[in-house]
Protein backbone atom coordinates (compact mmCIF):
# COMPACT_ATOMS: atom_id res chain seq x y z
CA UNK A 1 0.00 0.00 0.00
CA UNK A 2 1.10 3.28 -0.70
CA UNK A 3 0.24 6.35 1.33
CA UNK A 4 1.26 10.17 -0.07
CA UNK A 5 -0.37 13.39 -0.03
CA UNK A 6 1.42 15.40 -3.49
CA UNK A 7 1.00 17.38 -5.98
CA UNK A 8 1.77 15.82 -9.78
CA UNK A 9 3.11 18.24 -12.26
CA UNK A 10 5.07 17.30 -15.77
CA UNK A 11 8.37 16.59 -15.04
CA UNK A 12 10.70 19.58 -13.79
CA UNK A 13 7.01 21.13 -12.78
CA UNK A 14 5.78 21.89 -16.12
CA UNK A 15 2.57 21.20 -16.43
CA UNK A 16 1.06 17.82 -17.12
CA UNK A 17 0.88 17.14 -20.91
CA UNK A 18 -2.65 15.88 -20.95
CA UNK A 19 -5.89 17.95 -21.21
CA UNK A 20 -7.88 18.57 -17.98
CA UNK A 21 -10.67 17.51 -20.57
CA UNK A 22 -9.02 14.34 -21.09
CA UNK A 23 -7.60 13.16 -17.67
CA UNK A 24 -11.25 13.78 -16.48
CA UNK A 25 -12.48 11.72 -19.42
CA UNK A 26 -9.82 8.78 -18.53
CA UNK A 27 -10.51 9.27 -14.93
CA UNK A 28 -14.38 8.85 -15.23
CA UNK A 29 -13.50 5.38 -16.45
CA UNK A 30 -11.91 3.93 -13.43
CA UNK A 31 -14.29 1.99 -10.82
CA UNK A 32 -15.46 3.66 -7.99
CA UNK A 33 -14.05 6.97 -8.74
CA UNK A 34 -16.44 9.90 -8.11
CA UNK A 35 -15.24 12.92 -10.18
CA UNK A 36 -17.11 16.06 -10.24
CA UNK A 37 -16.86 18.69 -13.64
CA UNK A 38 -14.79 20.68 -11.37
CA UNK A 39 -11.84 18.21 -11.45
CA UNK A 40 -12.66 17.22 -7.46
CA UNK A 41 -12.49 13.29 -7.26
CA UNK A 42 -12.62 10.62 -4.82
CA UNK A 43 -11.59 7.20 -5.63
CA UNK A 44 -12.36 4.31 -3.18
CA UNK A 45 -11.51 0.75 -3.50
CA UNK A 46 -10.76 -2.93 -1.68
CA UNK A 47 -7.70 -4.91 -1.08
CA UNK A 48 -8.51 -8.89 -1.17
CA UNK A 49 -8.64 -9.82 2.41
CA UNK A 50 -11.28 -6.38 3.01
CA UNK A 51 -8.05 -3.73 3.72
CA UNK A 52 -10.26 -0.56 1.85
CA UNK A 53 -7.90 2.66 0.56
CA UNK A 54 -8.97 5.78 -0.93
CA UNK A 55 -7.41 8.15 -2.79
CA UNK A 56 -8.71 12.44 -2.76
CA UNK A 57 -7.67 14.95 -5.37
CA UNK A 58 -8.60 17.79 -7.69
CA UNK A 59 -7.43 18.59 -11.29
CA UNK A 60 -6.12 21.95 -11.31
CA UNK A 61 -6.42 23.55 -15.06
CA UNK A 62 -4.74 26.63 -16.11
CA UNK A 63 -6.47 27.58 -19.41
CA UNK A 64 -5.90 24.71 -22.06
CA UNK A 65 -3.43 22.85 -19.82
CA UNK A 66 -3.54 20.34 -16.75
CA UNK A 67 -1.09 22.74 -14.30
CA UNK A 68 -1.19 20.30 -11.63
CA UNK A 69 -3.33 17.35 -9.79
CA UNK A 70 -3.44 17.57 -5.98
CA UNK A 71 -3.58 14.14 -4.38
CA UNK A 72 -3.38 12.22 -1.13
CA UNK A 73 -4.43 9.28 0.21
CA UNK A 74 -3.38 5.01 -0.06
CA UNK A 75 -3.59 3.04 -2.80
CA UNK A 76 -2.37 -0.08 -3.83
CA UNK A 77 0.64 0.67 -6.52
CA UNK A 78 -1.30 -1.00 -9.44
CA UNK A 79 -3.83 1.77 -8.62
CA UNK A 80 -1.23 4.57 -8.69
CA UNK A 81 -0.84 3.10 -11.97
CA UNK A 82 -4.12 3.63 -13.06
CA UNK A 83 -4.53 7.03 -12.06
CA UNK A 84 -1.02 7.96 -13.29
CA UNK A 85 -1.49 7.19 -16.72
CA UNK A 86 -4.51 9.20 -16.79
CA UNK A 87 -1.85 12.08 -16.89
CA UNK A 88 0.17 10.54 -19.75
CA UNK A 89 2.24 8.27 -17.60
CA UNK A 90 4.28 6.17 -18.57
CA UNK A 91 5.17 8.10 -22.03
CA UNK A 92 5.46 11.79 -20.38
CA UNK A 93 7.57 12.54 -17.53
CA UNK A 94 6.27 13.12 -14.09
CA UNK A 95 7.25 15.30 -10.59
CA UNK A 96 5.92 14.56 -7.07
CA UNK A 97 6.00 17.52 -4.94
CA UNK A 98 5.51 16.46 -1.36
CA UNK A 99 3.12 18.67 0.33
CA UNK A 100 4.43 19.08 3.73
CA UNK A 101 7.67 19.41 2.72
CA UNK A 102 7.59 21.16 -0.46
CA UNK A 103 10.20 18.93 -1.91
CA UNK A 104 9.93 17.49 -5.45
CA UNK A 105 10.89 13.65 -6.39
CA UNK A 106 11.28 11.33 -9.15
CA UNK A 107 8.70 8.91 -9.40
CA UNK A 108 11.08 6.04 -7.94
CA UNK A 109 12.00 8.04 -4.95
CA UNK A 110 8.43 9.21 -4.58
CA UNK A 111 6.98 5.63 -5.06
CA UNK A 112 9.80 4.37 -2.23
CA UNK A 113 9.13 6.83 0.24
CA UNK A 114 5.69 6.01 -0.47
CA UNK A 115 5.90 2.59 0.92
CA UNK A 116 7.73 3.36 3.72
CA UNK A 117 5.59 3.93 7.25
CA UNK A 118 5.55 7.18 6.94
CA UNK A 119 4.51 7.67 3.96
CA UNK A 120 5.37 10.35 0.95
CA UNK A 121 3.90 13.76 2.63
Amino acid sequence: MLCFQVSISGGESLPLEVTFEAALATLETLPRMFIEPDGSFVWTGEMDGGTRWQVDGNLIDRGDVLAWVDVGGCCPEDRLDELLRSLGWPDAPLAFELTRSGRTLEEAAFRELARSPTGAT
